[in-house]
């Protein structure tokens, strides 16, 4: 009988612990990139990419101006289609270097990381 108690004991401690660890409304995280292609100028185009689908479309993206003697500077921001994709056609002015943001978000009980894409030089 004793064999029996401990291991019910043993179980039902298990069964807490376990409830514990991972409450029932625990958000996942996923990871996400953006990537920037430059090519002289306008349209400035990219991609989301994510392990999680809830955080592909949707999402915001914001390009930024990279500058040396001051913090970045917003210079246009769009949303990405069903798979991911954005384009900026906007001409940026006196932008040199600048880099694609996509900020943190929450979908479908997910929690999609921010990004931030290697700096380009616009051409």
């Amino acid at each position: 009988m004793k064999g029996i108690r401990r291991l019910t004991a043993a179980i039902a401690a298990s069964a807490l612990a376990v409830c514990l660890a991972v409450p029932a409304s625990a958000d996942q995280l996923a990871v996400s990139r953006v990537t920037l292609k430059v090519a002289g100028g306008p349209p400035f185009h990219g991609r989301v990419i994510s392990e999680s689908p809830a955080c592909i479309a949707n999402r915001k993206v914001v390009l930024l101006e990279v500058a040396p003697d001051r913090g970045p500077i917003d210079l246009a921001d769009n949303r990405t289609n069903g798979r991911g994709k954005w384009v900026f056609s906007s001409q940026l002015q006196g932008a040199t270097v600048v880099r694609a943001k996509v900020a943190r978000s929450k979908a479908s009980g997910v929690i999609c990381r921010s990004a931030l894409s290697p700096a380009k030089r616009i051409d």
